[in-house]
């Protein structure tokens, strides 16, 4: 009989076992101690050894309870442990490798095809910063050689420089075509900026602080830059935009507007960049020029 409604019984179990047989002149038969042996060896075989020989061959109902003191996972058909989930184990893909354009990554376990819904979490590898303008510039990320796919913004929009840094944490959600960045890396950075004054000569030219900052599309600038002139004169700042406008004469404040025209001084070529200009009458010594943190242009 063994197993019957997940309780076993042995095989003489209706007569009351061999006591009962005994009471009721039934005496020692071979084909009964077969069939009781037959019971147990089936009974057994119906157990999951826990040394794993064996496998289950049906669903398995826990009863409310639950496994304990599980090893973590190391592939993908494993159980996850609790610990792997909180700790993000299966979406960290530890700091990414190649190209600013052409990222890499390993997600461990690996994964052999992507699938929309999939979230990643990564730290940009050194040098890896995002460059470019938001019209030409595509970027990649290709995760256990499964295929490189394109990162955009949420607005399927390809990315521009600022975007995510050397040192960053970016995430990203796979949806169905792109990867796809759900969070903003922020934060400032260093950028180049060129002093220029129309008579006479610049000295003591010290660049506090020229530093932007990419939020989603804008592209906040903090500059602050003192010189002294040796004679009066108009004077600008061409600042390198991280980022080329898709649009030019955007006023920030009163003072502070964003021009079309192309460096002089040979640092971009014409057309490769804006500029931004202050021009606010004559400027001698100890001039200052500032954009607060709060400046910012559209991109």
């Amino acid at each position: 009989m063994a197993w019957a409604g997940g309780t076993y019984s042995k095989g003489n179990s209706a007569t009351g076992g061999w006591a009962g047989d005994a009471s009721l002149g039934i005496g020692i038969e071979a084909g009964r101690h077969d069939t009781q042996d037959n019971d147990f060896a089936t009974g057994i075989n119906n157990c999951i050894a826990k040394d794993g020989q064996n496998a289950a061959i049906a669903d398995l109902p826990m009863g409310a309870f639950k496994h304990t003191n599980v090893a973590n996972a190391t592939a993908r058909n494993n159980y996850a442990a609790v610990g792997q989930v909180q700790d993000g184990d299966f979406i960290w893909l530890g700091t990414t490798g190649g190209t600013a354009t052409a990222q890499t990554a390993t997600a461990t376990p690996a994964i052999t095809a992507y699938k929309a819904g999939q979230k990643f979490r990564m730290k940009i590898g050194a040098g890896l910063d995002s460059t470019g303008t938001s019209a030409t510039t595509v970027h990649t990320l290709n995760v256990n050689s499964v295929g490189a796919k394109n990162i955009v913004n949420q607005d399927a929009t390809n990315l521009t420089r600022g975007t995510f840094l050397a040192g960053y944490i970016l995430e990203v959600v796979y949806d169905g075509t792109n990867f796809v960045i759900i969070n903003d890396a922020g934060g400032w950075s260093d950028y180049s900026t060129t002093l220029s004054v129309n008579a006479g000569t610049q000295t003591s030219v010290v660049y506090n602080s020229v530093k932007y900052r990419k939020i989603g599309k804008q592209i906040f600038l903090q500059v602050s830059i003192s010189w002294t002139q040796s004679v009066a004169s108009f004077s600008y700042v061409d600042i390198i935009l991280p980022v080329q406008p898709t649009k030019t004469d955007q006023l920030l404040r009163s003072d502070h507007t964003i021009t079309g025209r192309a460096y002089v001084n040979s640092l971009v070529g014409a057309g490769t960049a804006r500029s931004w200009a202050y021009n606010n009458g004559l400027m001698a010594t100890g001039s200052q020029f500032v954009l607060l943190a709060g400046d910012y242009v559209s991109i």
